[in-house]
């Protein structure tokens, strides 16, 4: 009996301590959230302009990404808003062309904004972000 409850102790006190090294995972930020979309989308356009089909339209805008909530412990620089408003500009610029190799090099320039961005901001993701550039051939 006492070898029964020393194992029952013994099970009890290891699941306690087990459960108190898994700690539970973040809920993903707003910003985070907004990051993947965009990610999606520039993955999304690339494939477009390699298949020669229009432009689509980028569901997050300045504002939303400008008040987003960031992940806990992290901070904005100063000098977030010029990135955003930077992007965005680059944005309004890929929408506006037609010629595809003109295309090809505004797309660009879009993705090198996010890529700048992300070099001060948090350079977690720039590998997956450059992936997206076209090689440009000259």
């Amino acid at each position: 009996m006492k070898r029964r409850t020393g194992v029952i102790l013994w099970m009890v006190i290891s699941i306690v301590i087990m459960s108190s090294m898994i700690t539970p995972k973040e809920k993903p930020s707003e910003m985070s959230k907004l990051m993947k979309s965009m990610l999606v989308y520039i993955q999304n356009e690339k494939q477009l302009i390699e298949t020669n089909k229009p432009v689509s339209r980028l569901s997050v805008d300045a504002q939303k990404m400008g008040k987003a909530k960031i992940t806990k412990g992290k901070k904005l620089s100063k000098n977030h808003k010029q990135y955003v408003d930077r992007f965005f500009e680059d944005l309004e610029k890929y929408y506006l062309v037609k010629d595809s190799s003109e295309r090809i090099a505004t797309f660009n320039k879009m993705v090198s904004s996010c890529i700048t961005c992300h070099q001060h901001e948090c350079p977690g993701p720039i590998t997956v972000i450059k992936k997206n550039l076209f090689e440009v051939k000259e």
